[in-house]
């Protein structure tokens, strides 16, 4: 039985680029054919690479997407209500950063940043 790359990687859990590192490096044998697809036989992904458990092999595994609950809606508005204020506390801390920073400035460099770059000063006439 012969894989794709996107096959092996799946195969193994692992991602298409680590398996293509493993041909390239000799680790696993490969083959492409006239598409330029890469090919694995599986005797030899899994020589180096062993298989993931699916989940009929584990009866206690859940499912990568489980339904949504109240519980778990609750908790994410929660989050993102949290996210939000973070978001916002940081922003007022970084406006009093640069106010005080800009308080401590001396009068002449003000000045000079207030005129803009040098490049624009040498050239105006």
């Amino acid at each position: 039985m012969s894989y794709t790359l996107s096959e092996a990687a799946a195969a193994c859990g692992v991602n298409k680029s680590t398996v293509l590192r493993a041909v390239k490096a000799g680790r696993i044998s490969g083959t492409k054919d006239e598409f330029g697809t890469w090919h694995v036989e599986a005797v030899e992904l899994h020589r180096v690479f062993p298989p993931v458990a699916t989940a009929a092999a584990s009866p206690g595994a859940l499912p990568r997407h489980a339904p949504p609950d109240a519980v778990t809606n609750a908790l994410v508005a929660e989050l993102r209500a949290v996210i939000a204020d973070l978001r916002q506390d940081r922003d007022q801390w970084r406006e009093q950063a640069q106010r005080l920073a800009l308080e401590h400035v001396p009068a002449q460099l003000n000045r000079w940043i207030s005129q803009g770059p040098v490049d624009e000063r040498v050239y105006r006439h």
